[in-house]
């Protein structure tokens, strides 16, 4: 063990056995290749979720709107009302079925402001609670009950600025669902970080097999070494031992916290040294890397939720909202969003923003821009290894795999999707009998 790896070092010991409902054995990956199974998980999981569609600073006055599609789920319509409140409704036309909202291409998303929204097919309008406002040639129908008509309403709720929506026809409180421990959240300061970075890719791989890659910290050396070090002896050498992470399950959802570097000390202008191919002088140039910015905001003091496995040189705390979201808090005072949206059982759309206090100068600018960079080349490092992961797993050549301590959340977290799909079939079954 290097003398990093000592300082980091806490020899706490395994946290799998914390939880015997989890088991030790070998699992198998069925539920990342099973196309029955994927329709099964978006009946059960998706349809009855809450879904994290955006962050509040989208609609900053009434009027304002943007939409998301929840591909094979929905496309959806979140907007503010003149009454500041924000709601959503389904993307549909009460008279053919056309979407209403959308702009050059129908299946892009759009954002804009408006007093009202009017379809492109035959100018029926809605207000922005989504209930129609207008029926070209009205009096040519029959029978129409106008103050029935509308699109379609969808359960819509805003959490510490995220906005979540619901597909089910009566869910639970968006606040009863995530529970105590990620209501926590509250307490920090999202609202300054409005400076925004956002990423989207389409990837060849179960959405599932994308959450497991950042669940654990084992494959950096190996996937990430050019981050870290070129030679991956040197590269394991660096990386934190497997008990300086915390882990911490409160179904369905959960946490990691991740040890990181302390920011560098400031530095004169001209000295970085001589330019070279390398992505750690590329960070002390830009003084920011993969972490974040070492010139840190002063966010005042921050909640005490953070942290809360006393990481020697905290990096992070990853927080893990089933089924679909990271928010991930970084101490060098920004935060990171993942979320994954199935397309089908071997594709899916992998969004990720980042969130900066604004920056005040140029120098500013360019360390987020540094930290945007890293993050997304770490991403699409990943990536490479899902797709070659759902290739591997499709061929049912080896049906049982071995998960390690630090892969904990991997195991929580398909058990979880198991378990959720198990239990949706089982109330149908029950009614049906």
């Amino acid at each position: 063990m290097t003398e990093l790896q000592q300082r980091l070092s806490t020899g706490r010991g395994k946290f799998t056995p914390d939880y015997p409902d989890l088991g030790t054995g070998p699992v198998d990956y069925e539920d990342a290749i099973s196309p029955e199974f994927f329709a099964a998980e978006r009946e059960a999981v998706f349809k009855r979720s809450w879904l994290y569609v955006g962050r509040s600073e989208r609609l900053p006055r009434p009027g304002t709107f943007f939409t998301r599609e929840l591909h094979g789920l929905a496309s959806i319509v979140i907007a503010r009302r003149r009454d500041g409140k924000v709601n959503a409704f389904h993307n549909v036309c009460a008279h053919r079925g056309n979407k209403v909202v959308w702009q050059e291409h129908p299946q892009e998303e759009s954002k804009g402001s408006c007093r009202e929204f009017a379809c492109k097919y035959h100018g029926w309008r809605y207000g922005l609670d989504g209930r129609v406002t207008h029926i070209t040639n009205e009096q040519e129908f029959f029978g129409l009950d106008k103050d029935s008509l509308r699109m379609p309403p969808v359960h819509c709720e805003e959490f510490a600025g995220f906005i979540f929506v619901n597909l089910a026809d009566d869910p639970v409180p968006l606040r009863s669902y995530l529970g105590d421990r990620l209501l926590e959240l509250e307490a920090y300061p999202f609202h300054k970080m409005t400076q925004h970075y956002g990423f989207s890719a389409p990837i060849r791989g179960n959405w599932k097999l994308a959450v497991d890659s950042v669940c654990e910290w084992y494959h950096p050396p190996y996937v990430h070494a050019r981050f870290i070090a070129k030679d991956i002896a040197k590269a394991e050498k660096l990386v934190p031992p497997v008990d300086a992470y915390h882990y911490d399950l409160f179904t369905p959802h959960m946490l990691t916290s991740v040890p990181g570097p302390p920011p560098l000390p400031p530095r004169e202008p001209g000295t970085a040294g001589p330019a070279e191919r390398d992505q750690i002088w590329v960070y002390k140039l830009f003084r920011a890397g993969l972490f974040g910015p070492d010139d840190v905001p002063d966010l005042g003091p921050l909640p005490d939720f953070l942290n809360k496995g006393n990481i020697r040189s905290w990096g992070n705390d990853q927080f893990w909202l089933f089924p679909n979201l990271s928010v991930q808090i970084w101490a060098r005072g920004f935060y990171i969003t993942y979320t994954y949206w199935p397309e089908a059982v071997d594709k899916h759309t992998y969004d990720i923003d980042l969130y900066f206090v604004p920056p005040t100068n140029a120098q500013e600018r360019l360390a987020q821009e540094l930290v945007v960079d890293s993050t997304i080349e770490f991403a699409m490092q990943d990536v490479n290894t899902i797709e070659a992961t759902q290739q591997g797993l499709s061929t049912r050549a080896n049906q049982q795999f071995h998960l390690s301590d630090q892969e904990l959340l991997i195991r929580k977290f398909h058990k979880t999707v198991r378990d959720t799909v198990t239990a949706h079939q089982t109330r149908n079954t029950h009614k049906e009998g």
